[in-house]
């Protein structure tokens, strides 16, 4: 994916940084008939499980119907489902709710547990209503929480006794202290969390960018912007006169209005300046000359913020920077599906105000839909390839994988505090830039690591890799696809070897855009002789030939067997034919080492065989019809 100045990389943490607060969701809407539905940002540890009833989604007193979990007739039976709550410090249970001639006495309860087998009733539903409940479940985290739905009361005495459970949601929050890629750097600081050598602001979606105001002495001005599912926001400004203050989805990003000219404190406003000295910014309203940002705001996955400046308008870098007084930026969450409202507000001055730059708004990108974010997946389109391959920092000096785990080799030990393996970074900061350009074959803005076809000549990537592709969809083996927590397509026969370069010309064939030959010169038909020699050729330029024939049904291979010889080359040659290869149709197949997709058919030729229209013997020479 592109994005402006996207050399230069998105930090997770300051230098100095205040505990990050992140959010998790487990999640169930019952869009299908199944027990097993994650709609959350995680997994459950188990599906749901019914006891005293027949543990089928699909039918008995409780089964899931209409989108919604539903209960009828309820006695003995009930339903629970767990989660792994430990690596968290708060939880919240919602959903929504709706009964239906529940009599006096007849409930449906919501109960709770931290270990399986001794439940605490959280609330209880009857009659003919409906509604929302939520509710604060921390003091019940375990690595075995569990919500169970049973009756409350006395048994459900009619079999018209019903109720719907919808939108289970169970929404965390934590300082997660998770290495998915073991490198030493824990993920939330981690700007490369599963060393593919692709960045996590890389591997999220941009599906927003828009652009500011400029200058002008027309007091305060605001710019809203709306964008949907978002899960990382980057806000630069190439030129800043001179405060500002965002607010998102109704919360301001810091209690104060962000004042970057030193002598120019208004009511309200705090100073920010360089962590590291505590200096200010240097004409904040004086664009870069060398195109990076003059500031730099990002609101991380974990909905923390950072802001980063460039000292002067020729500065290379980009620098943390902090409020004066040490009062820190606001925690945002970032909410799964949500409509988020951007609100950047420039403030009224003395004279001109206005701000120029651009908003990257960007969501936790899935592309294969694996449930596995592509920041942690190490195939992220399920093309059986590597993205540490798809990506090309394999071909980087100092970059490895020979275990073939699709991850750097020795990136542990050598990936520093930003978790960015150093072979491919210009330094260990939280604002670092990659010393290479992620490959997009094609040039049409997607990475290679998140398209079927990165060179775009009509052949997917997992054919062209030599890979199996069962069902043609461009995705390694049958559906429908396992994959591993890494992401990794299980359920297919190969994959995840090196790809094939069948020219020999160092690039893959899946980047290297191939074409069917084209012929200048097509065969044409022969005639011949019985015990003759005759050639039905064509011109092409083509790696490989095959001359086929018509056997009356169907088209044939030729090998170099009986009268044919040259059958894998240009020219076919026919020697000594017999009556049996009399008007018989030929054509040729070529095709090109480096495009497996397809090959060129000739035109068809036909073998004609003649007699001489003259026989002799013995001295009397007799003259016959020709043929």
């Amino acid at each position: 994916m592109t994005r402006n100045l996207e050399k230069f990389l998105f930090a997770l943490l300051a230098v100095i940084y205040l505990p990050v607060v992140g959010q998790d969701t487990f999640a169930d809407n019952f869009g299908s008939i199944s027990y097993s539905n994650d709609d959350g940002t995680q997994n459950w540890s188990t599906n749901w499980l019914e006891y005293n009833d027949n543990n089928s989604a699909s039918n008995g007193y409780i089964r899931v119907t209409g989108g919604e979990l539903y209960f009828y007739y309820i006695w003995a039976e009930n339903i629970r489902r767990s989660v792994d709550l430990s690596g968290y410090t708060s939880a919240n249970l919602s959903f929504d709710w709706r009964t239906s001639s529940l009599e006096a006495g007849e409930t449906l309860a919501i109960e709770i547990s931290s270990d399986g087998s001794s439940f605490t009733t959280l609330d209880t539903f009857s009659g003919n209503q409906s509604g929302s409940f939520s509710q604060d479940i921390s003091s019940y985290i375990s690595s075995n929480t569990t919500i169970r739905f049973m009756k409350g009361g006395a048994n459900w005495s009619q079999s018209n006794d019903r109720a719907y459970i919808d939108n289970v949601l169970i929404a965390t929050t934590s300082i997660p202290t998770t290495d998915t890629d073991g490198d030493g750097a824990i993920d939330v600081v981690d700007l490369d969390d599963d060393n593919d050598g692709i960045t996590d602001e890389e591997e999220y979606c941009t599906t927003l960018n828009a652009s500011f105001l400029t200058s002008a002495d027309v007091g305060e001005r605001s710019v809203v912007i709306n964008h949907t599912d978002t899960g990382y926001l980057r806000l630069d400004f190439s030129s800043m006169d001179n405060s500002f203050q965002l607010d998102i989805n109704g919360t301001d990003i810091h209690p104060s209005i962000l004042e970057f000219e030193n002598g120019a404190l208004g009511a309200g406003e705090e100073y920010f300046v360089f962590q590291s000295d505590g200096s200010f910014i240097n004409s904040p309203w004086t664009a870069n000359s060398n195109g990076i940002p003059r500031l730099r705001l990002v609101v991380d996955e974990y909905g923390e913020i950072n802001l980063y400046g460039s000292r002067n308008a020729s500065s290379t870098s980009l620098e943390p920077m902090e409020a004066q007084g040490g009062t820190s930026f606001n925690t945002l969450a970032w909410i799964p599906g949500n409509n988020n409202t951007f609100t950047v507000t420039n403030q009224a001055g003395p004279g001109p105000e206005g701000f120029t730059g651009e908003l990257f708004a960007s969501a936790i990108c899935d592309t294969d839909g694996d449930g596995i974010g592509n920041h942690l997946d190490l195939d992220s389109d399920n093309d059986g390839i590597y993205d540490l391959v798809e990506s090309g920092a394999l071909e980087e000096p100092g970059v490895s994988d020979a275990n073939n785990d699709g991850r750097i080799d020795s990136a542990i030990g050598n990936s520093g505090t930003n978790g960015i393996y150093n072979a491919i970074e210009d330094n260990d900061t939280t604002y670092a830039l990659l010393t290479y350009a992620i490959f997009d074959s094609d040039s049409e803005g997607t990475y290679d690591a998140y398209t079927l076809d990165a060179d775009g000549d009509g052949c997917n990537d997992v054919v062209e890799s030599g890979f199996t592709d069962n069902n043609n969809d461009g995705r390694l083996g049958p559906n429908p696809i396992a994959t591993d927590p890494d992401g990794l397509v299980t359920s297919g026969s190969d994959g995840y070897t090196v790809p094939n370069d069948n020219d020999s010309n160092t690039t893959y064939d899946f980047r290297e855009v191939g074409t069917v030959p084209t012929i200048t010169s097509q065969p044409v038909n022969v005639s011949t002789c019985p015990g003759c020699t005759t050639n039905i050729s064509a011109t092409v330029g083509a790696d490989v030939f095959q001359w086929q024939y018509y056997n009356g049904s169907s088209w044939t291979n030729l090998s170099d067997t009986g009268v044919y010889s040259g059958s894998t080359t240009n020219a076919l040659t026919i020697t000594n034919p017999t009556s049996s290869e009399n008007n018989t149709a030929y054509r040729l197949l070529a095709s090109n080492n480096s495009f497996v997709c397809g090959y060129t058919t000739s035109t068809t030729a036909t073998l004609t065989l003649q007699v001489s229209t003259v026989i002799t013997n013995r001295r009397i020479t007799y003259r016959v019809n020709k043929n």
